[in-house]
């Protein structure tokens, strides 16, 4: 399996984190091509996908999610401090569940978060597949929020695999993340990329606003329309910072 994702960690406080993320990012991009323009990656980013897939091929995937980006190793756990204008506002609890779920024929591997943001809390599980070429898919939910239950399956009720993260991801690359009946559409945009840093924007549409919002894609758990995210993964690591530009805050990776 590629390196895991460590475990919660310890030291630096989230606001510090955040803004080396940051630094990290604007030196290494400096002589890169600006957002949304390609950079010449050796790599296929998302090419030939068809994303959200209608139908899944089981045979096209494995067992477990290894991606360098999004590695999900079974009994992970991370915290995330989150901090607006430099107080502290709560916090997101994430952990990797043991075993694996039946979702459209494919072993899914699911990560519980509980996000806990100025008293507002909620609760999700969100399934995961990775394919035989890396790229790993959102395939499910189960959320309890303040605004009603959400759950759905890809293959039941019209409901569509989209793409978490690609095992290539480039500078400029953008997707549909889900499309589902009832509930609101996402789009993620690559917006700044070096070796080991990778920064997405995930905006949303046609979703109530119910207060809430963890950064992640899980169709139909963020707040409403126009709703927009931030996310900084480090590759061998996973997410390390959310910012939500709607409300204001950053949620970052203790260490």
């Amino acid at each position: 399996m590629t390196r895991a994702l460590r475990a919660v960690r310890r030291a630096r406080g989230s606001a510090a984190v955040a803004a080396s993320l940051v630094a990290a990012l604007a030196g290494t991009l400096s002589g890169c091509a600006g957002i949304g323009q390609p950079a010449p990656y050796d790599s296929p980013g998302i090419n030939g996908l068809v994303i959200p897939t209608p139908t899944i091929d089981a045979g096209d995937f494995v067992e477990v999610v290894d991606n360098p980006w999004l590695a999900l190793e079974p009994g992970a756990e991370w915290t995330y401090d989150a901090v607006d204008a430099g107080r502290r506002v709560g916090s997101i609890e994430a952990a990797v569940l043991d075993g694996t779920t039946a979702v459209a024929g494919l072993a899914a591997t699911g990560v519980t978060t509980t996000t806990d943001i100025e008293g507002a809390r909620e609760t999700a599980t969100r399934y995961y597949a990775q394919d035989e070429d890396g790229n790993v898919w959102l395939v499910g939910v189960d959320a309890d929020r303040p605004g009603g239950d959400v759950s759905w399956r890809a293959g039941q009720g019209g409901a569509q695999a989209g793409l978490a993260m690609p095992a290539d991801p480039r500078l400029g690359d953008g997707w549909l993340t889900y499309d589902l009946p009832g509930l609101p559409r996402a789009s993620t945009t690559i917006e700044q990329r070096s070796r080991d840093l990778v920064q997405a924007r995930v905006a949303e549409t046609g979703a109530p606003d119910d207060g809430t919002d963890d950064g992640t894609d899980d169709g139909g758990t963020d707040d409403g329309a126009g709703a927009a995210t931030r996310t900084v993964y480090e590759k061998g690591v996973g997410l390390v910072s959310v910012e939500d530009l709607t409300a204001g805050w950053t949620a970052a990776l203790r260490d």
